[in-house]
């Protein structure tokens, strides 16, 4: 905790207060940027060009709607508190982090293609349920629909930050 003006503050958000795909605006803002990629957006770290990232987050969200079977990783750590809470809310994606082979990309379509399927799919998902279980992540395991929308719009953040949009 840290002290600022006679009050302690965690400096983390509350989960009401995190950014999540399941808002509008927030949902807007994430396509608003993927709009401003093109095709010759250079990525600051990571080996994927832009397409790829696109390719991605569509595979990502296919998870996310429970059409993708990824496999568990089967670490019981990041699935209970106080880890999965600390990923989920308050630390930042780690650059270079290991993903799912599933959601490695493959030859991606045209990225065109790409951006019009992920912005699809993430309108679909900010559309869909809010409340009640979703499916599990193949690293935190048991989630709720509200648990998607924060991991949802942070994972998009992390990899628009790494293409600079």
């Amino acid at each position: 905790m840290i002290r600022c003006g006679g009050e302690y503050k965690t400096g983390a958000k509350k989960e009401a207060e995190m950014r999540s795909i399941l808002n509008e605006g927030d949902r807007a803002e994430i396509g608003s940027r993927l709009q401003s990629l093109s095709v010759s957006s250079a990525g600051r770290w990571g080996s994927m060009d832009v397409a790829s990232m696109l390719q991605h987050l569509r595979l990502s969200a296919r998870m996310t709607l429970g059409e993708l079977s990824v496999p568990s990783a089967n670490k019981r750590a990041f699935q209970v508190f106080p880890l999965k809470h600390l990923i989920l809310y308050v630390l930042p994606f780690p650059k270079g982090a290991k993903t799912a082979p599933a959601l490695k990309p493959s030859a991606a379509i045209s990225f065109d293609e790409e951006r019009a399927a992920l912005v699809e799919l993430l309108q679909r998902i900010g559309t869909g349920p809010h409340d009640g279980d979703g499916p599990p992540h193949p690293l935190f395991g048991p989630m709720t629909w509200r648990e998607w929308g924060v991991v949802t719009y942070k994972h998009a953040d992390h990899h628009l930050r790494q293409f600079g949009a």
